[in-house]
C-alpha cells in the first residue's frame, strides 16, 4: 500500500463513520402498522414515520402549509392529508400532491361576526404557499428502523 491508497482508505472510512453517525434508531416496525405513521422528534426536528405497504419512510412531520403534523393525518395509498386544512403529499417522495383547502366552511347559523371572522381567515389562508416536505433517508436494521439526519446535499 502506497500514501495514496492509505489515504483514500482514511478518506472513506471517515466518509462512513459521518454517515455512521447521522443513522438514528427512531423506531420498531412492530410500532407502525401499514397505512399508519408515527411522529418522533431527533435532534429538534419533528419527524413522522410512516409505513406504506410495509416499506418505511420519513419526512418532516410538520405540514408545509400551516404546521399542522401530519403524522395526526390519514394515509390514502402513499399520501397523507394534513387534518387541518387538507393539504396532501406524497410520503414517499415529500412532494405537494394538493394544496391546502382554501374553500370556507358553511357558516349557515352563525353570528354575523363569526361569519365574516371565519371569510377573513380562510381569505388570508389563500395567501398562504404549501411546501414539499423535507424527506429522510430510512435504513432498516432487523425491526429497527432507522433514518439519516445527513443533510441532502451530502447525499
Amino acid at each position: 500500500m502506497d500514501v495514496l491508497d492509505i489515504l483514500t482508505f482514511k478518506i472513506i472510512y471517515c466518509e462512513i463513520k459521518m454517515v455512521e453517525e447521522k443513522l438514528v434508531e427512531v423506531a420498531s416496525t412492530q410500532e407502525i402498522p401499514a397505512a399508519r405513521m408515527k411522529h418522533v422528534e431527533v435532534d429538534g426536528k419533528e419527524i413522522s414515520i410512516a409505513n406504506i405497504n410495509g416499506k418505511y419512510y420519513a419526512f418532516d412531520d410538520r405540514c408545509g402549509h400551516s404546521s399542522a403534523r401530519l403524522s395526526m393525518g390519514a394515509i390514502n395509498g402513499n399520501v397523507v392529508t394534513c387534518s387541518f386544512h387538507g393539504a396532501q403529499f406524497d410520503c414517499t417522495t415529500g412532494k405537494k400532491v394538493r394544496e391546502a383547502n382554501g374553500i370556507a366552511p358553511p357558516t349557515e347559523g352563525l353570528p354575523d361576526v363569526w361569519k365574516k371572522n371565519v371569510e377573513h381567515a380562510y381569505n388570508l389562508l389563500s395567501y398562504i404557499r404549501t411546501y414539499d416536505q423535507k424527506k429522510y433517508d430510512v435504513i432498516l436494521d432487523g425491526d429497527r428502523i432507522k433514518i439519516s439526519l445527513q443533510d441532502n446535499e451530502m447525499r
